[in-house]
């Protein structure tokens, strides 16, 4: 097997005489989905916020196609490929569906000197960004209302276009946080389908509650528990490990 796109080495965040993440090791493959489970508190989000330049590491590396970016900020961690999504939205809500797709292609545009204006100018008039935001619009089915307000839109649209934002740069590896919560069943299968169908060919790393996505998305599973990794393999293997279940799928009713 190739070496890991993303790998995460004895990884430890403290906070004062708190420790969040206690030597957590995790590997994500090219074009491998991987979902992060587990309670409440188990260190989940200060993963994601350590990987994605959030926060530094206390110890440990994160290293992206075999360079360390531990450390690094969100936006150099960007440019090297990688982009997450939040738990909470971060949508402007007066900006409009294609003004927030056309910011978040920033990166097609390299090193820009000079106002904001002139920056803003740069981005409407680069046919790249032009295309990218014509071809997102149409991947994400919201091209029939481009020009709403992100405040016009649907809880679930406004989920995928956060998610065409995370796409609008080309990374090799995404991250999302809770990309389903607060959905219906139904908006969370028509999500789901979405989801795979953007994110085919890329690595995926998703925090997910919902053990009906994470079981139907992933080709690995991994379980945090007190900011330790208490297993890591297949649906199958995670399902069938009993302390699994004792610790976390039992205590959220099972995954049956």
């Amino acid at each position: 097997m190739n070496p890991p796109l993303l790998q995460v080495q004895g990884l430890h965040r403290s906070f004062g005489p708190s420790a969040i993440l206690c030597g957590v090791d995790l590997a994500l493959h090219e074009q491998q989905c991987m979902a992060l489970i587990g309670p409440n508190g188990a260190g989940k989000s200060t993963l994601f916020n350590v990987i994605s330049g959030s926060l530094s590491p206390s110890a440990g590396d994160v290293r992206l196609a075999g360079v360390s970016i531990a450390g690094q900020s969100p936006h150099q961690i960007a440019r090297r490929g990688l982009a997450r999504s939040f738990q909470i939205s971060q949508l402007f809500a007066r900006l409009s569906v294609r003004d927030h797709l056309r910011c978040a292609c920033l990166r097609e545009l390299g090193p820009h000197a000079g106002s904001w204006r002139g920056l803003w100018g740069a981005i409407q008039a680069k046919p790249a960004v032009r295309e990218r935001v014509d071809h997102l619009l149409l991947a994400l089915g919201l091209q029939d209302c481009a020009d709403h307000l992100a405040a016009q839109l649907s809880y679930a649209q406004q989920r995928l276009l956060e998610l065409g934002m995370v796409l609008a740069a080309s990374p090799r590896v995404v991250l999302l946080d809770e990309p389903t919560a607060g959905m219906s069943r139904s908006e969370t299968e028509a999500f789901v389908h979405k989801l795979r169908e953007l994110t085919c060919g890329l690595a995926l790393l998703l925090v997910e509650h919902d053990m009906q996505v994470v079981f139907e998305l992933a080709d690995q599973v991994a379980v945090l528990h007190e900011g330790r990794v208490l297993a890591c393999g297949t649906p199958a293997q995670v399902r069938a490990d009993a302390l699994v279940r004792q610790v976390y799928l039992n205590a959220q009713g099972g995954a049956e």
